[in-house]
């Protein structure tokens, strides 16, 4: 990869004043690296030939345990560049000291005998135990009845909406229709969504005789029989079909005198039938619970997976034994923390990895990183791995490449042992194309789960569309989405491409203005919207602490409303323009004209009580073809010069911004926040699955393949976790961050003021709960007895600071300095209360109640590297 041109990063040199409060400022990682280095020797080489600023405290703050300079031993270095602002802010400890700040030594840590705590996770992630030593089991809410309104219970939050009110109207009478129609046909919608209890391969009994019922609708089909490793391929009589009136075919076959099933667990299967035009074709069953790839064959075969032992809860599965559940779900958590992941990715090494793997080795990655979610991608089976799991072939199998399906469970399970939400990135929108191994074409006709003919194909994604009008397509996928939650524990979904379900242009060649007759017009496919609606409707009834996030990129409004007011009912929408800004600045703006205005608007722009999960990036911009936020800033030095032992402007550059842009994303974008595994550390690669040569769908251009290679399709977790490589800085600030959250909850806070965006100064100054943020990006000035308004009065100290040693910083502001700034009561920026800080260049810092500061804390067994909390802070969950 090529190196981004790099803009010049020196501002223009003027005084700045702010009247009573401001001071004028101005081959991919060698093997023969060297060993880890000192960091203080490494800071000193950095910081030789500049001009650097030091962190002595506000002339108006209370400074506890470091005495105050008189004013006449003003640190000289300070002095100098107050009129010569530094291009890169640098390490000035014995600046500091010759100022005449003394720098209190932090006590060690205390044993772990003392405090019976062994790690951080322990403390801030304490392991959740089982209710008893029996198997856990749900306990399922009630359906809610449907409210007698309307349907224009949720224009109350927007009263624009009403010009459009008829539409509203019209969905709810769908909503209603369909609601009154599964309990009058269907015997209530419990019964309508457990499709997997019916259709598919079941264990039942027929005529006083334990066996297996073969369930399958495929209205178009003359004939059908079950074929596989059972019988030889060849079905004689009793592996028939019968057809009901309603297109639904059937058998069974009793088990043997001796009580042995028909069809061995783990054998191959498929359904052999004879389509309307006369064609035998065999498919695998649309309802098959599981689907494998022999090593040497291209298409997949269903196999029957029953296994005959129960095994203990919590215990690991074997060949022949089922998973029980031994752990709770978790408590919903006030805001999500998500951690964005794959499986077969997931593993250092260029192999796809296994559930039982990442079952070991990731979870407990994460939950030290302090995340309290974890999204999993491309679950469901797809038997091309290069689509990254969005072209779904069969909807209720676990994919194989990873493990049995018994192996997720216990996946899942781990997972809520440690306190972890867990998530399935699940696909409705469409379906892969395939005939063979999928569900397309099942009986020969085009239209039976999706629509006929064009409608019915997405041309940029070369899939099926389905049709959400059609009874056996809802039947099909509400008993999908309840399938996941019930069988292996899922938490809820990340639903995935529904802007292209609700509308008929499929979002393709669309452009979103707000205006409300691009959401509730003939555009509209009012059908889908209402599946959704079901689908929230159940979910969320049944399981009352599941959470649904929808990936909807129109922004259409009461999408996060409740159903109940004749919203959508999604819990979420991802905010999915965040990443795009971000890439937009670091694509064609230089740092000095970053517009902070735009930033904010971009980051807060989201409708009024309809959460969002923000993000500053995602497993979008880690695919080859694109770039993470950290090959943006950094680019080919993230293979030269991420040594501690190699100084790199560059890199110091984009490290500072990587923090920022990630804490600002956190703190503003949404109700919610997401990462992609690896982007935490910068992950130096872009993500690239096996693939041969192919043609892109839509240009018909050339896209050459990669040999089939696993190179690029892992993540190098051995860099994030060597000591003398620079990677470390950004994973432990993201774990920082995170552990904020967990201790003040500021994510989840209904209070958010933006009470500075100054273009000058590049500087925002914003609050999120208890906690004052402020964020300089000018690429060279920082600023003495910078003015910061707040809410609250009181004294303030720095919790955290992106400048901290730990995450690669300089120290020039930094919680072991102690300071404590007094509030004073004065209106500014429009806030009644404001403090004087330092606020250097490239920096956040983020500024708590006294009380609960702590620059020791990071000291303690249980510390968080970095992080300047007392205890857990005032407001500590999960």
């Amino acid at each position: 990869m090529t190196a981004s041109n790099m803009s010049s990063f020196v501002g223009t040199q003027h005084r700045h004043l702010i009247p009573g409060r401001c001071s004028n400022a101005a081959g991919l990682f060698r093997k023969s690296l060297s060993a880890q280095v000192s960091r203080r020797s490494i800071a000193a080489q950095r910081h030789q030939g500049r001009n650097v600023v030091s962190a002595k405290a506000s002339s108006t703050s209370k400074v506890t345990k470091a005495k105050e300079p008189s004013p006449q031993a003003e640190n000289p270095t300070l002095a100098a560049t107050a009129e010569e602002p530094a291009e890169t802010p640098g390490r000035v400890d014995s600046g500091i000291l010759e100022g005449g700040v003394s720098v209190a030594l932090l006590d060690k840590a205390k044993d772990v005998e003392e405090t019976g705590i062994s790690s951080p996770e322990d403390y801030w992630t304490p392991l959740r135990p089982p209710p008893s030593k029996g198997e856990y089991k749900d306990q399922y809410g009630t359906l809610s009845p449907v409210p007698q309104h309307d349907g224009t219970e949720c224009l109350k939050t927007d009263d624009t909406l009403w010009t459009h009110a008829e539409h509203f109207k019209y969905r709810w009478n769908v909503y209603k229709t369909i609601r009154q129609q599964i309990d009058e046909n269907e015997g209530g919608m419990d019964k309508f969504t457990q499709g997997y209890k019916y259709y598919g391969l079941n264990r039942g009994e027929h005529d006083g005789k334990v066996g297996i019922w073969y369930r399958e609708w495929a209205p178009g089909a003359r004939a059908v029989a079950l074929v596989g490793e059972f019988n030889n391929w060849d079905p004689q009589a009793e592996h028939w079909a019968s057809r009901n009136n309603f297109g639904v075919w059937q058998l069974f076959l009793p088990d043997t005198a001796e009580g042995v099933a028909a069809i061995p667990h783990r054998t191959k299967i498929k359904t052999r039938l004879e389509t309307a035009y006369g064609e035998w074709v065999e498919r695998i069953p649309a309802w098959i619970t599981w689907a494998t790839q022999e090593w040497n064959e291209i298409q997949f075969n269903g196999v029957y997976y029953n296994p005959s032992k129960k095994g203990k809860p919590g215990e690991l599965p074997a060949a022949d034994t089922s998973y029980t559940f031994r752990y709770p779900r978790p408590e919903r958590p006030r805001a999500l923390r998500i951690y964005e992941c794959h499986i077969g990715m997931s593993s250092e090494e260029p192999r796809v990895n296994s559930y039982l793997d990442f079952r070991m080795t990731m979870l407990p990655r994460i939950r030290k990183l302090g995340y309290n979610a974890i999204q999993i991608m491309a679950l469901q089976e797809h038997a091309y791995y290069g689509s990254f799991g969005y072209h779904v072939t069969n909807f209720f199998a676990a994919s194989s490449r990873f493990g049995t399906p018994d192996e997720l469970k216990a996946l899942v399970d781990e997972a809520h042992r440690l306190g972890l939400v867990v998530l399935i990135d699940i696909v409705h929108s469409h379906a892969s194309k395939n005939t063979n191994d999928g569900i397309n074409m099942f009986d020969g006709t085009d239209s039976m789960y999706f629509h006929g003919g064009s409608r019915g194909y997405h041309w940029m994604w070369d899939s099926r569309c389905f049709n959400y009008g059609n009874w056996e397509t809802l039947r099909f996928l509400l008993s999908n989405a309840r399938w996941w939650v019930d069988e292996y524990k899922f938490d809820g979904f990340r639903f995935d491409g529904v802007t292209s379900m609700m509308y008929h242009h499929h979002g393709l060649q669309m452009a979103f203005t707000g205006n409300y007759d691009e959401y509730f017009g003939m555009a509209t496919d009012v059908e889908a919207v209402v599946y959704l609606m079901l689908m929230n409707t159940m979910i969320h009834d049944y399981f009352p602490t599941a959470i649904t996030i929808g990936e909807d990129v129109s922004g259409m409004p009461t999408f996060c409303r409740p159903i109940a007011e004749g919203g959508v009912g999604f819990d979420y929408r991802l905010q999915m323009a965040i990443a795009d800004k971000w890439i937009e600045i670091l694509g064609k703006y230089r740092d000095q004209d970053w517009d902070m205005g735009n930033i904010i608007h971009t980051l807060t722009n989201r409708r009024y009580a309809e959460p969002c999960v923000g993000y500053a990036e995602s497993h979008d911009q880690a695919l080859v073809g694109d770039k993470t936020i950290a090959f943006w800033l950094m680019d080919k030095d993230m293979y030269d010069a991420m040594s501690l032992d190699k100084p790199s402007s560059v890199v110091d550059r984009g490290i500072a911004l990587h923090k920022m842009i990630r804490l600002i994303t956190l703190t503003l974008g949404g109700d919610s926040y997401l990462n992609f595994m690896g982007n935490e550390f910068g992950h130096p690669e872009w993500i690239d699955f096996p693939r041969g040569d192919s043609y892109d769908n839509s240009t018909g251009a050339f896209v050459p393949g990669n040999g089939g290679s696993l190179d690029k399709c892992r993540r190098r977790w051995d860099l994030a976790d060597a000591e003398h490589l620079k990677y470390k800085f950004m994973q432990s600030f993201d774990r920082a961050m995170n552990h904020l959250d967990k201790a003040f909850g500021f994510v989840s806070s209904s209070h958010q003021y933006i009470s500075r965006k100054d273009e000058s100064d590049k500087v925002v100054v914003c609050e999120r709960g208890d906690l004052v943020f402020v964020f300089n990006f000018h690429p060279s000035k920082s600023y003495k007895d910078y003015g910061v308004g707040c809410k609250n009065a009181g004294s303030y100290k720095l919790m955290l600071s992106s400048d901290e040693e730990s995450f690669g910083g300089f120290e020039n502001l930094s919680k072991k300095y102690n300071t404590e700034f007094a509030s004073s009561e004065a209106d500014y920026d429009g806030r009644p209360h404001s403090i004087q800080v330092y606020v250097p260049s490239r920096t956040v810092g983020v500024y708590g109640p006294a009380e609960w500061g702590d620059p020791e804390a990071d000291q303690h067994t249980w510390g968080i590297p970095g992080l300047g909390i007392k205890d857990r802070g005032p407001n500590f969950a999960y």
